[in-house]
């Protein structure tokens, strides 16, 4: 069994050589006169010699290799050289793998591979070196003057689809992990100023305020808030009982007084075993709902604020008030299961005094500014 170069003229025959055109080449002949050769014998006995002339003898070596391997398996028969996908084919395979993921994940995914496959998209993957990566990198930057927290994130992209072809056995090897990500610095999360607070708080008895109130008062995801059901709050004991959208974890939050009073004055009006949202909770109406509350802050001043960003005003407030992490994370369901069980009964009443302490809190930052406007 070997790998040789193998000429398809006699005439080139007695002519040493490695394939590449030479003085001692005949003139009329092509400059590809020959091409690496396969040869090895079957276990019937039959010697097979085939000629592969668009590969290298590297890749020569790799298909031996495999077929070496058939034969010890008692199989025969040359294995097939499949074509390599290039990034704009095989980006859209990985799209429809990731259909599972976060709306906004997804969305951020598919903003990515749009810049990538406009960079690198004719490129097999297998041909995308991490010399093309940096230089895809750098034009990023200088040509197109983008960010660099969203360069890192189309390469982050790009390095997971490679990950999942490496999976597939369609590429060996990451060009992404010899690629520097660009510095970027720290930023805090958005939260609500206390004029702010006191906007929302004054907003007129709507659905839209009820969401909002329930998402600031508990730390709920926008997920959770619109697929929550009258049965999940018991209003005797004031606890909400979830399962978290993103971890599927069980997780009771403290019902504080005064969103009792909101969901209660809410209800009124309600009809159904939905509270906010009747239909199933799909990644579109997720999407146009945090569209719409995007949109809703932006008309009232409220900048560069998602609804997201109420979750971290729950968290920051908590910590101004010097909640423990503990107790915050578990409301926050950011801790292990372990965690939850551990602190499942003791931690209750903590929750609870936590609740009331940003209820307070925040009812007392809209009464001074109030009072700060009327001065």
């Amino acid at each position: 069994m070997a790998v040789r170069w193998r000429k398809y003229f006699k005439e080139c025959k007695s002519v040493q050589c490695n394939g590449k055109r030479s003085n001692q080449c005949p003139g009329d002949r092509p400059q590809a006169c020959g091409g690496q050769a396969i040869e090895y014998r079957e276990l019937n006995g039959r010697w097979v010699s085939k000629i592969f002339p668009d590969i290298s003898k590297t890749q020569a070596k790799e298909l031996l290799e495999e077929i070496k391997s058939n034969i010890r398996r008692k199989m025969v028969g040359l294995p097939t050289m499949a074509k390599i996908q290039t990034l704009a084919e095989y980006s859209q395979k990985y799209l429809e793998h990731q259909r599972g993921d976060k709306v906004n994940t997804l969305v951020s995914k598919q903003r990515a591979i749009k810049v990538l496959v406009q960079y690198l998209g004719n490129y097999p993957l297998d041909k995308i070196t991490s010399f093309l990566v940096e230089r895809f990198r750098v034009e990023r930057k200088e040509k197109d003057d983008i960010k660099d927290s969203s360069i890192n994130i189309d390469l982050q992209v790009l390095s997971h689809i490679f990950t999942i072809a490496i999976k597939e056995g369609i590429v060996s090897g990451n060009p992404c992990r010899d690629v520097k990500r660009l510095k970027t610095a720290q930023t805090r999360d958005r939260v609500l100023s206390g004029e702010e607070i006191a906007l929302l708080l004054n907003l007129p008895q709507s659905k839209d305020r009820t969401i909002i109130l329930t998402a600031l008062f508990t730390g709920m995801r926008l997920n959770e808030v619109i697929s929550l059901e009258w049965d999940s709050i018991d209003f005797g004991k004031g606890i909400i009982s979830i399962v978290q959208s993103k971890t599927g974890k069980l997780v009771s939050i403290p019902l504080s007084e005064y969103l009792r009073n909101v969901l209660e004055a809410y209800r009124m009006h309600s009809t159904g075993g939905k509270v906010f949202e009747s239909r199933e909770i799909t990644r579109a109406i997720a999407s146009k709902y945090s569209i719409h509350f995007s949109l809703l802050f932006k008309s009232l001043g409220i900048i560069n604020f998602t609804f997201h960003n109420l979750r971290h005003t729950f968290a920051s407030l908590q910590a101004d008030l010097g909640t423990g992490a503990i107790i915050t994370k578990e409301m926050l369901g950011h801790t292990s299961l372990d965690m939850t069980l551990r602190y499942s009964h003791g931690g209750l009443d903590s929750k609870k005094k936590a609740i009331d302490m940003l209820t307070g809190h925040i009812l007392s930052i809209s009464e001074n500014t109030k009072r700060a406007i009327a001065q």
